[in-house]
C-alpha cells in the first residue's frame, strides 16, 4: 500500500518536475534580477562623505588576519551609560545617514504602565486583547513572541502603577530597513562601535534570538517583495519559482502561490519569515515529507555580510556562503534580504483531524497504547508524503487528551489518504478507539492549510520547551516501546506534547547538499515538549520546571535515540551539547565558515554556532536572559 500511494503522491510530483525541467532547459536563461530596494546599496564614495570611522566596511572577510580595532578588541561590547556607547549627537548622525530609518525601542507594552510617557489606557486595551496574536507582535520593530528569555519585562498589565516595565532584553535601537543600504549601515555602524547586533524578522524562536540588551537591531520585516517566475532558468536549475523578500511570511507566500496556480514549500505559522530565521534553520514544513526542507528548496540568496558588503550566495557564487546559510542557523554568518525558492505544480490535499481522550472505556494504558500504534506508522505515512501534526496533554490525574490538527495529505484525492489512513483506524478501534474523523479533500495546499491549520498562539512566558528528532527505528519494533515509555514519562510527569510525524524527503529537483541538521534526513518524528508553570510563577519554579524539562523528561528522550539532534528554531535554549544537538557533523565545517566570514565576532545568537565564545553577565541558572552585558570569553 504505502509503495502503491508513493508513486501516486510522490513520484507524481517528480514526474512533472522532471517535465518541467526538460521544456525549459531548452529556453533561454531567465534568472530573477534583485529587487528595486536591493540596488539601493551602500558605497565607497557615500561612506568617504560621511563618517568612515563609523561607517566604513569591514576588513576583507576573506583574509586569515583580519584587522581588529581597539573597539574591537574589547573584552564586552558596549551598553548604555558606558564611555564608548555612541553619543546622542552619533545616534541623530547615524539616524540622518539612514534616512530617518532609526528607532529607539519603546516596549510594545509601554502604553499600560504610567510611568512610561507612551501611557495610554486604551493602547493599553488593544496591546492587552491582542498579546497573544503573533501579527502584532510582527508589526513592532523589538517584541518578543516568548519573552521568557527577554528578562519577562514590560508584560502587559491591568496594573498602570506596576513599575516592571524595563527594555529588559530588548535592543535599545532598531533600524526598519527599507534597503540593502540600512543593513550595510547598520551591520558597518555596529562592528565599528563595538555594539551587540541582533536580527530580527518576526521574533517566531524559542530561544529568543532576536532580543539583546543594549543591542542595536536589524528589522528586515519591511523588505517586502514577491515575484514569481513562472520560468526560471538559471545556473542549471528550471522550473516555477519565488523570489521572496527576507520580510515575506508564511501566509503571504501561500497566498501568492494559490494567486499563481502553484504550490511552495512554507511553515505551519503564519507569521513566520520564509527567507529569515525559518530557512535558516532548515525550515519545516507539512510539505517536506513529499518534497523536502525549506532549506532546501532555496535556489540563490542575497545577503549582506558581516563585514557591510552585499553578495549573492548560490550553487555559482558564493558556494560555501550558500551552503551554511541554508540550515546552518540565523544571525550568524549575514543578513540575508531575499531568497529564491524552487515552486511546484498545483496539487490537491486531503487533510484528515479528530480528537480521542480518556474515559469509562480508555483507560491511561490504552490511550498510550493507541499513541504506540499510531508511531508504528510513521514511516508507513511519511514514505507517502503525508505528514501529521498532533498534540498530546494531560487533562487531569490520569486522563489524556489525543488532538490530530491535522494529518496531511500532499498531493492525495480523498479515497487516497482514506486508503491510507484506513489500517491505522482499525487498528484503533480494535482498541476501543472508534473515531470518526473528519477527512476534507481540497484542491490546492492554501485551501487546506487555511481550512485546517489552528492560528498560533504566542506571547506567554509561563512555558518552555524542548525538542528531539527521533529516527525512524525509534519507531521500528525493537525500539518502540523504549521510546513510547520515555515519552509517556514526560507527560505523565506533566509535560506538554506537540508532535509531528514528518521527514526530510529526498528531491532529486533541488539541492539538497546544504548545512541542515542531518538528523532532519534520518527522522519520522519531530516531538516538542513544554514544561509549564503558572503565570505568577517564581524564578526557583521556573529553575525547577526547566531544570526537569532538560535533565529529566529530555535525558529519556536522549538516551533512547542516541546521536540523534534536535531543531535549533524550537529547542531548549539549555541543551546540552548544543553543537551536535542542533547541528550534528556540520558543526566543525559550520564553525570554520563562522570565523571565515565574521572573524569579528559581530554576530551572536544564543546557541548559534560561535556562540560558545560569548557569554551574558548576570544570569540566573536555567533562565539565561538576554537583558545582561555580552562579552567575549577569554
Amino acid at each position: 500500500m504505502a509503495a502503491t500511494l508513493r508513486t501516486t503522491a510522490v513520484a507524481a510530483v517528480l514526474a512533472l518536475l522532471a517535465d518541467q525541467t526538460t521544456a525549459a532547459a531548452t529556453a533561454a536563461s531567465k534568472c530573477p534580477t534583485r529587487f528595486a530596494w536591493e540596488n539601493a546599496q551602500l558605497t565607497n564614495a557615500t561612506i568617504a562623505n560621511s563618517d568612515p570611522s563609523l561607517f566604513g566596511f569591514g576588513s576583507d572577510v576573506y583574509s586569515s588576519k583580519a584587522s581588529r580595532s581597539p573597539n574591537l578588541a574589547a573584552e564586552c561590547k558596549a551598553m548604555p551609560g558606558d564611555a564608548s556607547w555612541p553619543s546622542q549627537k552619533t545616534w541623530t548622525l547615524f539616524n540622518s545617514t539612514l534616512g530617518g530609518a532609526l528607532i529607539q525601542t519603546v516596549p510594545l507594552a509601554a502604553p499600560c504602565y504610567s510611568n512610561w510617557p507612551q501611557y495610554d489606557a486604551a493602547a493599553c486595551a488593544y496591546v492587552l486583547e491582542h498579546w497573544n496574536d503573533p501579527h502584532m507582535h510582527v508589526e513592532d520593530p523589538t517584541s518578543a513572541m516568548f519573552p521568557l528569555y527577554q528578562g519577562r519585562t514590560c508584560l502587559p498589565t491591568e496594573d498602570p502603577t506596576a513599575s516592571n516595565c524595563t527594555l529588559g532584553g530588548y535592543a535599545a535601537y532598531s533600524v526598519a530597513a527599507t534597503e540593502v543600504s540600512h543593513i550595510q549601515l547598520a551591520l558597518n555602524f555596529a562592528r565599528n562601535a563595538n555594539l551587540r547586533l541582533v536580527v530580527r524578522n518576526t521574533g517566531h524562536d524559542f530561544g529568543d534570538k532576536s532580543v539583546g540588551a543594549g543591542a542595536l537591531s536589524v528589522w528586515t520585516h519591511k523588505l517586502k517583495g514577491i515575484e514569481f517566475v513562472a520560468d526560471y532558468n538559471c545556473g542549471g536549475r528550471s522550473g516555477p519559482a519565488f523570489k521572496l523578500g527576507s520580510g515575506v511570511v508564511t501566509e503571504e507566500v501561500y497566498a501568492a502561490a494559490e494567486k499563481n496556480g502553484v504550490t511552495v514549500v512554507g511553515g505551519e505559522c503564519r507569521t513566520v519569515g520564509i527567507a529569515g530565521g525559518y530557512i535558516a534553520g532548515g525550515g519545516h514544513s507539512p510539505m517536506a515529507a513529499l518534497v523536502g526542507m525549506a532549506a532546501d528548496q532555496v535556489l540563490s540568496m542575497e545577503v549582506v555580510l558581516p563585514n557591510g558588503r552585499f553578495v549573492t550566495a548560490n550553487e555559482d557564487s558564493n558556494p560555501d556562503l550558500y551552503w551554511a546559510l541554508r540550515g546552518g542557523g540565523g544571525s550568524t554568518y549575514g543578513v540575508v534580504s531575499s531568497v529564491t525558492i524552487r515552486a511546484y505544480p498545483k496539487m490537491p490535499t486531503t487533510t484528515m483531524t479528530y480528537t480521542y481522550t480518556t474515559g469509562p472505556n480508555v483507560t491511561a494504558d490504552t490511550f498510550f497504547a493507541a499513541l504506540g500504534v499510531y508511531m508504528s506508522y510513521f514511516d508507513t505515512f511519511t514514505a507517502a508524503g503525508a505528514y501529521g501534526y498532533f498534540l498530546v496533554a494531560g487533562t487531569g490525574p490520569g486522563e489524556y487528551l489525543f488532538n490530530m490538527m491535522p494529518m496531511w495529505g500532499a498531493n492525495m484525492t480523498k479515497p487516497q489518504f482514506t486508503s491510507l489512513v484506513t489500517p491505522f483506524l482499525n487498528d484503533l478501534a480494535s482498541l476501543g478507539i472508534a473515531i470518526t474523523p473528519v477527512i476534507t479533500e481540497y484542491p490546492t495546499l492554501y485551501q487546506a492549510y487555511n481550512g485546517t491549520f489552528p492560528a498560533e498562539v504566542v506571547g506567554g512566558a509561563d512555558n518552555h520547551a524542548a525538542s528531539r528528532l527521533f529516527p525512524k527505528e525509534n519507531f521500528e519494533p525493537a525500539k518502540l516501546a523504549d521510546t513510547l515509555a520515555a515519552v509517556r514519562h514526560a507527560i505523565e510527569g506533566g509535560g506538554l506534547l506537540i508532535g509531528y510525524n514528518i521527514r526530510a524527503a529526498p528531491n532529486a529537483a533541488v539541492n539538497q547538499a546544504n548545512s541542515v541538521n542531518p538528523a532532519w534526513r534520518k527522522a519520522t518524528g519531530f516531538f516538542i515538549l513544554a514544561a509549564t508553570w503558572p503565570a505568577d510563577a517564581t524564578d526557583a519554579q521556573i529553575q525547577q520546571a526547566s531544570e526537569t524539562l532538560t535533565n529529566d523528561w529530555m535525558a529519556r528522550w536522549r538516551e533512547v535515540s542516541p546521536g540523534a539532534g534536535s531543531y535549533m528554531s524550537e529547542g531548549d535554549i539549555n541543551e546540552p551539547d548544543f553543537q551536535q544537538s542542533f547541528y550534528g557533523e556540520h558543526y566543525a565545517r559550520l564553525l570554520a565558515l563562522k570565523k571565515k566570514y565574521d572573524p569579528t565576532g559581530l554576530f551572536y545568537a544564543p546557541t548559534a554556532v560561535g556562540s560558545e565564545d560569548w557569554y551574558v553577565t548576570d544570569q540566573l541558572e536555567w533562565i539565561p536572559t538576554q537583558n545582561g552585558r555580552l562579552c567575549r570569553k577569554t
